[in-house]
């Protein structure tokens, strides 16, 4: 792949995800409450399956709140760079990792830019940072020549973190330490065995830690939830622009006779483009796709396997326009999953500026929906209301806004303003 377009690949989804970052689009859906809870405990939250992903996540929050910063704007940004920005560099690890051959590494930017484009709006779902890494670790394992202690400290040093990650770690990370194994039996060199056999390690670690903290979950209807949108194959546009990248994969590569390999990819190109018309980014819609994500993840790590296995040179299709193809289309993908995105954090960031305005001109406990406009209230996930009045308001005595039919209870309404001490306002150091 040509390093320009390796380049450009990788700082269009890192800047994408600054972008997201910088209009506070870590406050979506659950964001609100869990920001609250690190800040009142000055310390990561979550379970114990998922301990390593949230120092990764929270880290820059714990530290910038010991160091005594109050600003919940800038503890926001900052809350942001672990759920956004951190995943888009893991993507671009993959990216740059494959750049060698250019069709493995155009079917890592076309799931990362996917991914990333449906997930900006949920990127507090800890899948959003599982898949980057588990995909970072295959493309390593996938590597042709023998691993040098940089390829083997990134594999490590991803499986260390996915080892208290997320729960889709019984699937993928069995399939990562069956694989490292694999390798360590066929590798010439001791790094690259010794190396293989701690990713090995460390992957079936994950995999126990998984199966524990399922077991002794604390929502003991996340699991169902997850399965439900995977099975329903809910948002459908997703799920066509997987497709679109398989059939685009397959025309591309040297597997299809000319006559099929022409329906194949227009096929593809297709399923792209109508997936990028449809496709509606929003919190709503990057909550159900978490299931979908998963799934694209195991595909593109089954593809890396079976890639090494085969072990011989891909070739790209023949044609002079299959090269440039290979760097157009994960490029077009990922600019149409941005373009897709603008205007759906305009209106969120409208919607949060309204949401704050109407904190700060009441008092006590109000209802939402009397104070923010039917059209303003993106920001309103129907259990974060009085979690997130406590975040944007510029002074201790503003007003908690709950939502009248909540989906869940964190505490009682009347007892918010003791779930963060007065000294967090919203101050926007930086312009907001």
């Amino acid at each position: 792949m040509p390093r320009a377009a390796v380049a450009a690949m990788c700082a269009l989804l890192v800047g994408t995800a600054v972008t997201m970052t910088s209009q506070a689009l870590a406050l979506t859906t659950d964001g609100p409450f869990e920001l609250v809870r690190v800040l009142d405990s000055g310390d990561v939250y979550g379970t114990n399956a998922r301990l390593l992903a949230a120092w990764v996540r929270h880290g820059p929050v714990v530290a910038a709140a010991h160091a005594g910063v109050t600003d919940t704007h800038t503890l926001a940004l900052l809350f942001g760079i672990g759920q956004l920005v951190v995943p888009a560099l893991l993507w671009s690890v993959a990216i740059v990792v494959t750049r060698r051959v250019r069709l493995i590494c155009a079917a890592v930017t076309l799931v990362a830019a996917l991914c990333c484009g449906v997930t900006w709006f949920a990127g507090i779902s800890p899948i959003v940072l599982a898949a980057p890494l588990t995909v970072v670790v295959a493309t390593v394992l996938w590597l042709p020549h023998d691993l040098r202690k940089r390829d083997i400290a990134v594999a490590l040093g991803s499986c260390a973190v996915l080892v208290a990650t997320y729960e889709t770690a019984v699937l993928l990370s069995a399939v990562l330490a069956g694989w490292a194994l694999w390798r360590a039996a066929r590798a010439r060199s001791p790094l690259d065995r010794y190396g293989c056999l701690a990713v090995a390690a460390l992957s079936a670690l994950a995999v126990i830690v998984a199966v524990v903290g399922a077991g002794t979950g604390r929502n003991p209807t996340h699991s169902k939830s997850f399965l439900y949108f995977v099975v329903s194959l809910e948002p459908w546009p997703f799920y066509v622009a997987l497709c679109g990248i398989g059939a685009i994969i397959a025309a591309l590569g040297p597997w299809l006779e000319q006559t099929a390999r022409r329906v194949v990819l227009g096929g593809g190109v297709a399923a792209l483009v109508v997936a990028a018309v449809r496709v509606r980014p929003g919190p709503t819609a990057s909550f159900e796709v978490r299931g979908g994500v998963a799934l694209a993840s195991l595909f593109l790590v089954l593809f890396l396997l079976w890639r090494w296995v085969d072990g011989r040179p891909l070739a790209t299709a023949p044609g002079r326009y299959a090269p440039a193809l290979l760097v157009g289309l994960p490029l077009g993908l990922a600019v149409a999953m941005t373009v897709a995105n603008v205007r759906p954090v305009m209106q969120w960031s409208r919607s949060l500026d309204a949401f704050r305005e109407a904190t700060n001109a009441t008092s006590g406990l109000v209802d939402v929906t009397t104070v923010v406009p039917p059209d303003r209230r993106e920001v309103v996930w129907g259990w974060t209301g009085s979690s997130l009045s406590l975040l944007v308001r510029s002074h201790s005595g503003s007003g908690v806004l709950v939502d009248p039919d909540p989906t869940f209870i964190p505490f009682p309404a009347d007892e918010a303003h003791e779930q963060l001490p007065d000294r967090y306002v919203w101050r926007c150091a930086i312009p907001c």
